[in-house]
């Protein structure tokens, strides 16, 4: 649905963070760029960049480099080769973690996303929040200290988690699979870090990053579908991902469909990995824990990758109820790609059905279909990596407008500060503050606009 919204009224430093804002997007999702190419792409002129680029170089942000290879490409005046900008990988660092049944990592990356330490947490439970809040944050404490010399320099979290979220609150709604129900997850991790935490969904969180750096890079629509024990779908529109009434969209794998026996059943037990799980387990998991249920799912997929013919059968069945399935999303929301993710997307045979009766049903060539570009031992510790670089660089733009420095100590990240008369303490204290009053007043913003009980959270966008 499009809502008409009253445009707001832009001053000149609104409008100097947005042009800034937009030059470091484009810098942290395809730099390095000359400055001519910037203002191409953004649509500036060459001396305004110029100018933003002047403060990003002064802050430490952002380098100049020279051209690689023979200097070839765009060229200043005069035909000298231009100089390039790039974001400064070592301006700071990022947190990246994932919880569900089938992720439970936690990883530091500098700013170019190149991953420094990781952690797997393997949890004994998933069931239990104050436990896994704990292992979360005490994973997060140990890499810092193990290789973060200034832990200022830490700019903040991004945590993509199985279930419903409300992220302008950081709050988990509701997570089936997880067992959860209303956990204040980000404001009780930054409460113990002392770092903003930005939490997400993860359909959301994975279709952004396939349109950021995955699969589908540089579409502006795209239909990402989550293939885990669960199902779920992150839709991105115009560049833009689509949340829904109470945060529910994506919940495709409740849809109720019919099985092979004709039975009415849900999508999640005749395309997901539940199914395939309950398959192999005689019918019934109401004993099997989720955790063990993901280990069985992991299982599944490597004996096919192994080239066991009985599971290939499998996974090529599942995978065609997952095409006939998308392919009507696909008639509807006419995205410019679909891309399969999650632990599924690993399993050629799940991959291959699922595009081939998606194109039967829009027909070939219509809708692109793609494999995860994200998924993985190593491709999935830097996707979430990458969603805190763009979440603390762009998402939330540091302000360098005031020429007395009092407004970037206030809202520019520690790595960006070179203040040495304050102490981590202090500092940590701060960046709690802030993003907890911030917090607040985007959940107020919302909660005008929404009815009281749509943050409940009807259903469970992704297992």
């Amino acid at each position: 649905m499009i809502v008409d919204e009253v445009p707001p009224i832009r001053t000149s430093s609104g409008v100097a963070r947005s042009n800034r804002r937009a030059v470091l997007e484009e810098l942290v999702l395809h730099g390095p760029l000359a400055r001519a190419e910037i203002a191409a792409r953004v649509g500036l002129t060459v001396p305004s960049v110029w100018r933003i680029a002047r403060g990003l170089l002064d802050s430490g942000l952002v380098r100049e480099s020279a051209p690689g290879g023979n200097g070839a490409g765009v060229r200043a005046a005069r035909g000298r080769p231009a100089t390039y900008l790039d974001i400064a990988a070592d301006a700071g660092l990022v947190l990246g973690i994932g919880i569900g049944p089938t992720i439970q990592t936690v990883t530091l990356s500098d700013l170019k996303n190149r991953v420094i330490a990781a952690s797997e947490l393997k949890l004994e439970r998933l069931d239990a929040p104050d436990l896994v809040i704990r292992r979360v944050a005490g994973a997060c404490r140990r890499l810092i200290e193990g290789h973060v010399p200034d832990r200022r320099r830490v700019l903040g979290c991004y945590l993509m988690i199985t279930g419903t979220v409300d992220p302008a609150a950081g709050r988990v709604l509701r997570s089936r699979y997880l067992g959860w129900q209303e956990v204040a997850l980000g404001e009780r991790l930054e409460a113990l870090l002392g770092l903003p935490v930005k939490v997400e969904t993860m359909p959301v969180a994975v279709a952004l990053a396939e349109t950021r750096f995955g699969a589908a890079r540089g579409c502006r629509d795209a239909l990402v579908l989550l293939c885990a024990l669960g199902l779920g779908a992150g839709l991105v529109v115009n560049g833009h991902p689509v949340a829904g009434r109470g945060h529910t969209a994506g919940a495709i794998g409740l849809v109720p469909v019919a099985g092979e026996d004709g039975d009415m059943t849900t999508l999640d037990r005749i395309a997901g990995g539940y199914g395939i799980v309950r398959r192999l387990n005689g019918g019934s998991l109401s004993s099997m824990p989720s955790n063990a249920q993901a280990e069985a799912l992991l299982s599944a997929i490597g004996r096919d990758r192994d080239g066991d013919p009985a599971m290939a059968a499998l996974m090529a069945g599942t995978g065609r109820a997952l095409g006939r399935a998308a392919a009507q999303y696909a008639l509807l929301l006419a995205p410019e790609v679909v891309v399969v993710a999650g632990p599924l997307s690993l399993s050629p045979r799940y991959v291959e059905a699922a595009r081939s009766a998606l194109h039967e049903g829009v027909g070939s060539g219509a809708i692109d279909v793609a494999a995860s570009a994200i998924t993985g031992p190593v491709d999935g510790l830097s996707a979430t990596c990458g969603l805190a670089i763009c979440e603390y660089l762009f998402e939330r733009a540091p302000d360098l407008d005031d020429s007395e420095g009092a407004a970037a100590e206030r809202l520019l990240p520690d790595a960006l500060l070179a203040r040495g008369d304050a102490g981590a303490e202090a500092r940590s204290a701060m960046h709690a503050a802030q993003a907890t009053a911030s917090r607040r007043e985007r959940t107020q913003r919302t909660e005008r606009n929404l009815p009281r009980d749509s943050r409940s959270g009807a259903a469970d966008v992704n297992r």
